[in-house]
């Protein structure tokens, strides 16, 4: 997901970006990585704390885990 994430940032230059992946492999096993960039110096860089200190890590009901 970072990689993801750091290449989004190259070519787009965002203010805020949030990459959140969903795999639910074969075998039962799931996992939701997640991750955010603020740019520097902006108020995006506090919101960006904000937002990953308060995700939600089950913000939906998955049954097929």
């Amino acid at each position: 997901m970072n990689i993801i994430m750091n290449d989004l940032i190259e070519l787009m230059d965002p203010r805020y970006i949030e990459v959140w992946g969903k795999f639910t492999p074969r075998g039962g096993i799931s996992i939701d990585p997640y991750c955010n960039y603020g740019k520097p110096g902006t108020k995006y860089e506090e919101m960006a704390h904000h937002r990953l200190m308060n995700h939600d890590l089950y913000p939906e009901k998955v049954d097929n885990r």
